[in-house]
């Protein structure tokens, strides 16, 4: 699979699989195990930006991330307008 490059801000990503039945990307796993930096609710840009920083390995798109998330628990909601996901504690 080849990698996209985001337009806004530059970042090389692997694009959304097409398939709904898919297994989340080993990356935002081990990134989700691992980052003790956040819980309960912070904004969807905040939270992948994290992931962006301190992901060793070619990042996914913030749809694939919030996807993967959500099969992980993690639900993304609106919050005055900002998209938000919310940790389960």
């Amino acid at each position: 699979m080849t990698t996209q490059t985001c337009p806004s801000c530059g970042h090389t990503f692997l694009p959304a699989d097409p398939t709904p039945e898919r297994a989340p990307d080993p990356s935002v796993v081990r990134w989700f195990r691992t980052d003790p930096g956040w819980s309960g609710s912070l904004s969807t840009d905040e939270v992948h930006g994290s992931y962006l920083r301190s992901t060793g390995d070619a990042p996914v798109s913030r749809a694939r991330f919030v996807a993967d998330l959500a099969h992980l628990g993690v639900e993304e909601v609106l919050d005055d307008d900002t998209p938000s996901l919310v940790r389960p504690g």
